[in-house]
This record gives C-alpha cells, structure tokens and sequence, in this order.
C-alpha cells in the first residue's frame, strides 16, 4: 500500500463500484485521480517500479457530493492523458494531457458535440492500437442510451459510433458492463 494523499470520504464517488479507470498505466508509468476533500481533482502518476507518486490538483472541480460523478481516465497510444468527470445527467466535462505522461490539462473541451448534453457513467478503454473508446449513457435514470466514441490515434479526433446500442427508449436505463481484451475484442 502507498499513500498517495487524502480524498473525498464522505460518499462513495472515489470507490464507486461502477467506476471505471481510476488508475492507468501504460509504458511503465501508473496514473491515478481521485477528488480531494474539497473536490477538486487530483491526478497522479509513478514509474511503475517507484514507490515516489508525483501529485497534481487541477483546475477541475466535480459534484463530488454525488457518488454517481466519478472521475475515468485513459492515456492513449501516443501517452496523452484522457480524463471525463463529474457527470450524474449533466454536459459532457472532458480534458486531455498537454504533453505526453504529463498532469497538466487542457481546458474543458467537447469530444464530439453530439449527444454531450445529460451525461453519466464515463468509461474509457484503450485499444490495442492505441486508440480509444468512450462508453456513457446520454439521457437520465429510465430513459437513456448507451453511446460510444472512438478516438483516432493519427488525427487525434473523436467520432461518434454508436448512439444507442443500449437504448432505453424512454422507458429504462441504460445500463452495462464492459471490456476490451488484448485483441481489441
């Protein structure tokens, strides 16, 4: 066990069982993010074999009052550092790295612009490529949709793939469990 620094204790949001990446690693460096007592978020990172985090709060503060607006990072092929938080049925909040393997962030930008408006649950998964998928639903609790977009390495853009592969048609949640193996599969 390392200690890494104090985060929210007062709910669920830093553990919540559906969160997703809170920890990554990728070319012998870990990061990790968490909400501090205040709500900020806070990003980390070590080499894997060092015991020694370098600590970052951002500028970035979510609903940490609300276990639902978990924090999901990702770092892609190229080592940017990817991050969504604070979301519970609210606008789509993401930023990237600046550098590669770097905790200074961008400011809040759009992935897409489609469907960023009622957002929960952000999930991301890199592929084997490097490449990235986002999962979230858009929409609220008894009527939303699954929807995913992929990032592409080379242009570093985002396109949308899918609006609704779970699709609560407006009259359930859209609700999954998901994984990429090492095929992309």
């Amino acid at each position: 066990t390392l200690f890494v620094g104090n985060g929210w204790a007062k709910n669920s949001v830093n553990t919540a069982v559906f969160r997703k990446n809170a920890i990554t690693s990728f070319k012998n460096v870990q990061f990790i993010s968490f909400y501090d007592d205040s709500g900020y978020v806070v990003l980390g990172k070590r080499a894997i074999n060092s015991e020694r985090w370098v600590i970052k709060k951002t500028q970035f503060k979510g609903n940490a009052a609300d276990a639902h607006c978990s924090i999901s990072i990702a770092l892609d092929g190229n080592g940017y550092l990817h991050m969504s938080w604070g979301h519970h049925n609210t606008k789509l909040r993401y930023a990237t790295s600046t550098q590669p393997f770097c905790l200074d962030l961008s400011e809040e930008k759009e992935m897409t612009g489609i469907h960023e408006a009622k957002e929960s649950y952000p999930e991301f998964y890199r592929m084997p490529n490097g490449e990235l998928l986002f999962l979230y639903r858009d929409g609220s609790s008894g009527n939303g949709s699954l929807v995913i977009n992929r990032y592409n390495l080379k242009t570093r853009q985002w396109k949308q793939i899918q609006q609704n592969l779970i699709d609560g048609e407006g009259k359930r949640n859209a609700y999954w469990q998901s994984c990429i193996d090492k095929k992309g599969i």
